[in-house]
């Protein structure tokens, strides 16, 4: 069973509403009315160590990534941050003042470069560290995963960084490679590395693109996931290549890799994937902020790359 799977029995047994749930399960966040003018947005997200969380990331990165997690849904909906709480589960070996300081004051920094304060959350002990974070937002206008026949598919940024890094982990894990190389190998890619450390949610280009797109989600479990809840598309290789940057393409090569492949199954890359009609408007809005790559285009029918059948990627959890 996968976790889309998952999801499909807990939305059919799951059956009592109200008026006030514009979108619950299907989306980024939950939206929930407030008002004739805003929108409360609501998100959550989880880390469990052994299957989230690489042992090179420090507790303070730790701290600000699941943060991250959940502000970057926040900026898919194009939506302010409000406030965050977050729950934690301790093992023996992070229930120590140290872990617990660097811990909150990674989620602190992030939550100051968010504008989204940590407001509570529980705490508890258990087998392994496993954080549950809930996200907050307001909006006047959601913007769902969607688009329009005609619409341009375009992505902020860049592509492949986090995959990369995590070749590079798993090579130390499965001892592949030494401790010593491995640092080599950080020091060589040092943007790789840093992406996985420190990833950033684009709250500041969700809300400056928010009356200007018409569909949006973040890359959280990569490209080739996340392009399939726009339902009907054509993606072309060509241009995804473009958002590639010169040290992935490099890192390919040396390892083996396809670039292509590496940017459709990218996760945590917290970028936006967004559907538009206004790509200079989108374009200039961001200007000193993000890059935006138009990747494809909105179709009639069906799920296509360079006129080919689609068939996904990106990553979902399996039991």
């Amino acid at each position: 069973m996968d976790e889309m799977k998952v999801i499909e029995i807990i939305k059919k047994t799951l059956k009592f509403s109200n008026e006030n749930i514009v979108k619950g399960i299907d989306d980024d966040c939950a939206i929930i009315k407030i008002d004739e003018n805003f929108y409360l947005v609501a998100t959550t997200d989880m880390m469990v160590k052994k299957a989230h969380i690489p042992s090179i990331l420090s507790p303070y990165e730790i701290g600000g990534r699941i943060l991250t997690a959940n502000v970057s849904d926040i900026a898919s909906m194009g939506a302010k941050p409000l406030a965050f709480l977050v729950s934690i589960s301790l093992s023996k070996e992070e229930a120590n003042e140290k872990f617990i300081k660097e811990l909150y004051s990674g989620l602190d920094d992030f939550s100051k470069l968010y504008d989204c304060p940590v407001v509570g959350g529980d705490t508890n002990r258990g087998d392994e560290l496993i954080l549950s974070g809930t996200a907050f937002g307001i909006t006047d206008n959601p913007i769902y995963r969607r688009g329009k026949v005609g619409d341009d598919i375009c992505v902020t940024n860049d592509l492949g960084r986090v995959y990369c890094a995590l070749t590079l982990y798993y090579m130390l894990k499965e001892n592949k490679i030494s401790y010593k190389e491995f640092e080599r190998l950080c020091q060589k890619y040092p943007k790789i590395i840093e992406k996985l450390r420190k990833p950033i949610a684009r709250i500041k280009e969700g809300l400056l693109m928010n009356k200007l797109i018409n569909g949006c989600c973040d890359i959280s479990d990569g490209l080739g996931k996340e392009i399939t809840y726009f339902k009907n598309f054509e993606i072309y290789s060509d241009r995804i290549f473009k958002l590639i940057p010169e040290d992935v393409i490099e890192f390919c090569d040396a390892f083996n890799l396809n670039p292509i492949k590496v940017a459709l199954n990218s996760g945590e890359e917290f970028e936006l994937l967004f559907t538009t009609s206004k790509f200079n408007k989108v374009k200039d809005s961001l200007k000193g902020y993000s890059k935006i790559y138009k990747i494809g285009k909105i179709i009639e029918d069906g799920q296509f790359i360079d006129g080919e059948e689609f068939y996904g990627g990106g990553y979902i959890h399996k039991w």
